[in-house]
């Protein structure tokens, strides 16, 4: 029934999306599959902002639905005045053409992160990629055969996957469910883990989920943790195949390019490699589809295919800066960069391009200041060159600073090297007074993304966002550029030497020893894991290039053959990085799957306390906590300072970061979750830890007013922190069970 529920919330925003781009556009045709791509995307952050609305004015939680029917009502009303002529949707053969691979592609793209559907996505994107090439007829038999295959592996994997399988960090998911549920009920005034503070985070995702959450009432993460992701793995490819389909010259390229796009991989020293479909993090996928629909209407809007464009550009603008800010980054300084270059290259812009530009940059950068910006990121964010690389690889701190500087540039140009190499074969294609500003775009957002991954130190290394943003959209453009080229006529041994070469770079990285002694040359040696094979392939480019220039010989030819050896490489580190994982994730969920969720205490209290209970409640809790002596509390008070500073190894404090409690419990909590604020940890945050402590061991007047002050009605005792079993005359039990008391607060 969850799907159902789910679906009858979802289906409607995406007809309404659809609706409201057959009126935007200008042109007398539009695809099935850009319909459906774009279309719901508007649909997403119409039905978004217009729900935010509501709630945020404490109206009736109805808004996605008003969004829904003035969407309809408009594309009746102006259809039926005749004023704009409604494109004609192209859905012949779209199955074949388009929805087909869309599909089969979207399938491995989440088998990269899903690693039980991998095979079956592999063997899908072959049979798929023979009933596409114009072979001889065995190769309609080949694609049935591997189509059959896919369904028999696909069968076999999902009966045979882990009962847990869509959690990749447990701690985060909580914390995400938590706010989801809180931006759905109570907007961006207040914060489900900290009352009476406003929500400062990209919270725009998180919006969207609750949305589909508090709607259809769906069982807890369903929506977070498998909805989302189909929805948007199929969005983001869908997109990408709309945006190279229109300058691609064939559907092969089209297909390859997608291909190439959502699956592509990098040596896994962060995660499991950096790639678009990066689906422990919600906001990421979100992000990027908010990212990819912006440029894809920029381009629109370019050729004058597009209505009320800088309305438009402004509004998907602010939603991919309050979906991801480093995504809303890139945007803004692919925007500017492309902006700039063009009056350098052309003396004259287009007023269209000129005010859809601007409005996009300075309505993206309204929403951060006004939405988003916080104390905790002014503190987490600094400027020090490369210094990131000690995050990813932790003994790195041990050597010397330029070392360090060193790694943290080869790590940015390895992961950069596929855009990087696109970019240049792309300009060597195209004269320099006719670069386009296609080109423009994709040079802006790779020099936007290395620079600021290589100069900014943030907490885990979260700067390498620019830059995986920055390479989705680099590798999007740059693929749709170079398809639309009279490519090399390569013969089918050719194809093979480059095949195996890229296959041979990526199996490199894994034969370099990896050594954990902690010796700085064993930590040299295990760094070069990530960049040798960049650095081999950046290398052969220059000097290609020096003897050409030499010889005075044309480039592009073999830029293009260093074009596919990247690629096949991406590709190969999509499969490398599965087979090295598969077996411990699986284990890993099956050991360690349903501590993730809650326990049946934790389940009946939840319910209990959302049946019994006014929504507008607030609640207080020892549950995230140990139990503690007197003499541990103080450590629970010293902000922290570990994450940020290089020379600084153990954490000077302790913070709780489960928020598991929340994620069930729909009520607005006191304080909960401390690690995962984002609003740093300010005197308030101090005592209000240090009142919940002490108020589930040893109570006192004081602690009690401090919480009926701050609006506590309930206080939540997790028994596993305490002996304690009255807290009278403080506050009343009202129900336990084997983990939990619940207290009412008594008026002092």
């Amino acid at each position: 029934m969850d799907y159902l529920r789910v679906g009858l919330v979802v289906v409607p925003q995406f007809f309404a999306g659809c609706l409201i781009y057959l009126l935007l556009l200008k042109r007398t045709e539009v695809a099935a599959v850009e319909l459906l791509s774009i279309g719901s995307v508007l649909g997403i952050v119409s039905c978004t902002i217009v729900d935010q609305i509501f709630v945020n004015l404490q109206m009736p939680r109805i808004g996605w639905l008003v969004a829904v029917f003035i969407a309809i009502a408009a594309f009746l009303l102006i259809k039926r005045s005749k004023k704009i002529t409604v494109p004609t949707v192209l859905w012949k053969s779209e199955f074949t053409k388009s929805f087909l691979p869309i599909t089969a592609i979207s399938a491995m793209a989440l088998g990269t992160e899903w690693f039980w559907l991998f095979p079956s996505g592999v063997l899908f994107v072959v049979a798929t990629f023979f009933s596409i090439v114009d072979t001889p007829k065995f190769s309609n038999i080949t694609a049935r055969v591997f189509s059959l295959g896919a369904v028999v592996v696909g069968i076999f994997m999902i009966a045979n996957r882990p009962k847990i399988w869509w959690f990749m960090y447990e701690h985060d998911f909580p914390f995400l469910q938590s706010l989801s549920r809180s931006l759905a009920d109570w907007g961006l005034g207040d914060y489900v883990l900290l009352s009476g503070t406003s929500t400062r985070y990209h919270w725009f995702t998180y919006a969207w989920i609750g949305l589909v959450d508090r709607s259809s009432d769906a069982s807890i993460f369903f929506v977070l943790t498998r909805v989302a992701p189909v929805v948007f793995v199929l969005l983001i490819t869908g997109l990408t195949w709309t945006l190279i389909s229109q300058h691609s010259i064939s559907k092969l390229r089209t297909f390859l390019s997608t291909l190439i796009v959502m699956t592509a991989s990098s040596y896994p020293l962060w995660g499991y490699g950096t790639k678009i479909t990066f689906l422990a993090s919600p906001s990421q996928f979100y992000a990027t589809a908010m990212l990819f629909a912006s440029i894809f209407l920029l381009l629109q809007a370019l050729q004058k295919s597009l209505r009320f464009e800088p309305i438009v550009l402004a509004v998907l603008s602010a939603s991919t800066m309050l979906s991801k800010t480093m995504h809303g980054v890139i945007l803004i300084c692919a925007i500017a960069f492309a902006l700039s270059a063009q009056i350098v290259v052309r003396s004259k812009v287009s007023k269209t391009t000129l005010v859809s530009g601007l409005s996009s940059i300075a309505v993206a950068l309204t929403a951060y200041f006004v939405l988003i910006e916080n104390s905790e990121g002014k503190t987490v964010f600094e400027i020090r060159f490369g210094d990131f690389f000690w995050q990813l690889q932790g003994d790195a701190r041990l050597l010397s600073e330029s070392y360090v500087d060193l790694f943290g540039l080869l790590t940015v140009i390895a992961f950069a090297i596929l855009p990087g190499v696109l970019i240049l074969a792309n300009f060597l294609q195209t004269k320099f007074a006719q670069i386009k500003f296609i080109h423009l775009l994709s040079i802006g957002s790779l020099v936007a993304g290395t620079v600021l991954a290589a100069v900014i130190l943030s907490a885990y290394g979260e700067n390498l966002y620019f830059l995986q943003a920055a390479v989705a959209l680099s590798t999007l453009l740059g693929l749709a550029s170079i398809s639309n080229t009279n490519l090399p006529q390569l013969t089918n041994r050719a194809w093979t030497y480059l095949v195996v070469v890229g296959v041979a770079l990526c199996l490199l990285s894994y034969r370099i020893p990896s050594i954990d002694s902690g010796a700085p040359n064993a930590i040299k040696i295990r760094s070069m894991r990530v960049y040798t094979p960049a650095l081999i392939l950046v290398t052969v480019t220059l000097f290609t290039l020096t003897i050409n220039l030499v010889r005075r010989k044309q480039n592009f030819n073999q830029v293009f053959k260093l074009v596919v050896v990247t690629a096949v490489m991406g590709l190969s580190f999509a499969a490398a990085n599965w087979a090295d994982t598969i077996q411990r994730k699986h284990n890993e969920f099956s050991r360690n799957g349903e501590t993730y969720l809650a326990t049946a205490e934790l389940e009946n209290l939840a319910n209990w306390i959302n049946s019994d209970t006014d929504e507008v409640d607030i609640v207080a809790s020892s549950f995230g906590w140990p139990k503690l002596a007197n003499s541990d509390i103080e450590f629970f008070r010293v902000p922290c300072t570990a994450f940020r500073n290089k020379a600084v190894s153990v954490e000077t404090c302790r913070r709780t970061n489960n928020a598991l409690l929340v994620a069930y419990m729909h009520r607005r909590t006191w304080l909960q979750a401390t690690a995962t604020h984002y609003t740093g940890f300010t005197p308030e945050i101090d005592s209000r830890q240090t009142t919940t402590l002490g108020f589930a061991a040893d109570p006192t007047t004081a602690q009690a007013q401090q919480m009926l002050d701050g609006g506590v009605d309930w206080f939540v005792v997790d028994r596993s922190t305490t002996d304690r079993l009255s807290w009278e005359p403080f506050a009343t039990v009202r129900y336990s069970n084997d983990a939990f008391f619940v207290l009412e607060l008594n008026k002092i």
